[in-house]
Parts: C-alpha cells; structure tokens; sequence
C-alpha cells in the first residue's frame, strides 16, 4: 500500500478557518451557539469597551447585544491565518446598524475556539 502525504496550501487552510457553527450562531444571534465556541476566556471588545470575560460572561454580554441587535444577516468578507491563529472579518447586518465583526480562531483540542471577538460599527 502506498501512502500519498497530504498538503493543504495556506488558502485551503484559511478557508476552513471559521467553522460554519460559528458564522450560524452570529447569523441567528444565537450568543448560546457562539459562547459554545468561546475559548475559556475571551478577551470581547463592543464597541469599544471590552476585557477579557470568562466564557459565561462572554456569553451575557453577547445575549444582551443580540437582543438590542437581532441580526437579520451575517457574512464573512476576509479570512486568513498564519501558522495555528486564523482571523475573519465580517459584516453582520441589523435593522439599526450595520456592524463589523472581527474574529481571532486558535485550535486546541481538536476544537476551534474564539481568543478574541470585536464589533464595531460599520462606516459607510
């Protein structure tokens, strides 16, 4: 039997780098979904007031921005990564406002998780 190494290019690989449960949860405002995602702490930035919150505070703040911001869609529009930290940008549309989320992955056990998850609002 022969054996083929695999290679994933830096594209292929930054193309699977925000898993689909993600992008579904922010497109529903579903900060349970998400908040499964979260890391064990997470440093969250709002429109420009943020910290580092464990993983259930995360997911409060989140609920609470939701209900103010019920999405009514959610794409993402740049994706890359270096080595094991993947990034997506993305532009989640409410009836108020547009807003821009920014998204930085790392894997560990197998699992993607969220470091770091910024909104701020869209300009234009």
């Amino acid at each position: 039997m022969i054996l083929f190494p695999i290679f994933r290019t830096e594209e292929s690989h930054a193309r699977a780098s925000i898993p689909d449960g993600i992008i579904k949860s922010i497109r529903k405002g579903d900060a349970d979904g998400l908040a499964a995602y979260f890391n064990t702490s997470v440093q969250l930035v709002i429109l420009e007031k943020g910290n580092i919150y464990s993983r259930s505070q995360a997911s409060m703040i989140m609920k609470d921005f939701f209900r103010k911001n019920h999405p009514r869609s959610f794409a993402i529009i740049h994706q890359g990564g270096k080595g094991n930290a993947h990034y997506g940008i993305g532009i989640m549309k409410t009836d108020k406002q547009n807003y821009r989320i920014y998204l930085l992955i790392k894997p560990a056990n197998k699992k993607s998780y969220i470091h770091q998850l910024r909104i701020e609002k869209e300009n234009g």
